[in-house]
Order: structure tokens, then C-alpha cells, then sequence
């Protein structure tokens, strides 16, 4: 006979979820760390913690979903919270295709100009700092913080957006070998992607702040 899991309470929902934007935040430290110095251990940290993120997002799902369908107000306004583990997964999808691309320019010598490399730091940073927002509104229930991590988050787009140009103008001038075109392109993408799914996640705690 299955036992029944143990009911959530609202704050430990809460709080299983802000200790999955932490793994997040771990994992975009790591990869930028490696990114600066060759470091195979951090990388298979950052795979570890993946591992375990998605574990997190699968358990996490299931159990509000089947908790939900037989007690539906158990939650409250955190019931919004129900849906952030999918996106924070998909931030360590993104992340892990980050430290992919971190392994391929160090184990292939891939060049990175001093500017692409600068802009890939910033990015690396203003990432921790979206998910680092949204875990502070979560616990904080503040509205202030989801208007910095939106506002936060326009800027971030902004600037894939000036990388990207200023990498057309150093392909344009052949500044820029292939292999490291495509990479750096493809960062680019992971990056704003993380800022999709943190802008995500700001909607549904929007929902849940507005019905509080």
C-alpha cells in the first residue's frame, strides 16, 4: 500500500522553491568561474547540481499536482508558486548548455576577443542576479523586487542584443574565427533564454501578490 505523501504547507512550498533558484544560481557561478579558468571540477559540479535540480522540479511538480487535485486550496495565493520549478528547470537547461559551450572553447582553444569575453562575464553576472531577484520576491513577497527583476531584465536584453551586434561588426571585419562565431552566438541564446523564464516566473508571482 502507497502511503499518502505529507501535505505542503504554503511556506514550505516557498521554500523548496527558493532552494531551487539557489541550485541555479550555484550552477551560473560555476560556469562562469570556468569560463574565466579551466576547471573540469566546477563543470561537473554544475552537472551534479542539474542532476539534482531536475530531480527537484519532477518530485516538486508531482506532489503539489496530486496535492492540488485532492485538497485545491491547500496552497492559498502560494498555489502560483506551482509553476515556477518547470521554469527553473528549464534556467538549468540553460545553463547546462552554457557550461557545454565553456568546455568546448577550453578543450578545443576556441579564441574569444577581449570584448566577447567581457560581455559574457556581464551576462554570466546579470543572470545570477535575475534568479537571485526572483528568489528575493519569493521570500521578501515584496512587488518591489519583481519591478527590478522585470526592469533588470529589459536591460539584460538590451545588452544580448548590443553583443550581438557588436559580434556582426567583428565577423564583418574578421575579427572573429567561425567556431568561435557560432559558440558565442549560441551563448547568447542560452542567456536570454534564462531571462525568458525569469520574466516568467515574475508573471506567475505577480498573480500570486495580486490575490494576497
Amino acid at each position: 500500500m502507497t502511503m499518502p505523501l505529507p501535505r505542503l504547507t504554503p511556506e514550505a512550498l516557498r521554500d523548496a522553491v527558493i532552494e531551487m533558484c539557489e541550485l541555479a544560481g550555484q550552477m551560473l557561478q560555476l560556469t562562469r568561474g570556468a569560463f574565466v579558468q579551466p576547471s573540469p571540477q566546477a563543470l561537473e559540479q554544475v552537472a551534479a547540481l542539474g542532476r539534482d535540480l531536475h530531480l527537484r522540479e519532477k518530485r516538486l511538480t508531482d506532489h503539489v499536482a496530486m496535492q492540488l487535485r485532492e485538497y485545491p486550496w491547500s496552497l492559498g495565493t502560494a498555489e502560483h508558486l506551482a509553476f515556477l520549478p518547470g521554469a527553473l528547470e528549464r534556467v538549468g537547461d540553460c545553463v547546462e548548455a552554457l557550461a557545454r559551450c565553456v568546455q568546448s572553447i577550453h578543450r578545443d582553444g576556441i579564441p574569444f576577443s577581449e570584448r566577447a569575453f567581457s560581455e559574457v562575464m556581464t551576462l554570466f553576472s546579470r543572470a545570477a542576479d535575475l534568479v537571485a531577484g526572483v528568489a528575493a520576491a519569493i521570500r521578501t513577497g515584496d512587488r518591489a523586487h519583481l519591478t527590478r527583476v522585470r526592469e533588470d531584465g529589459e536591460r539584460f536584453q538590451a545588452l544580448s542584443d548590443e553583443a550581438a551586434l557588436g559580434h556582426q561588426e567583428r565577423l564583418i571585419r574578421g575579427e572573429c574565427v567561425a567556431r568561435a562565431s557560432s559558440l558565442f552566438l549560441a551563448m547568447l541564446d542560452y542567456f536570454r533564454e534564462i531571462e525568458r523564464y525569469t520574466r516568467r516566473m515574475t508573471a506567475d508571482l505577480a498573480k500570486a501578490l495580486a490575490t494576497a
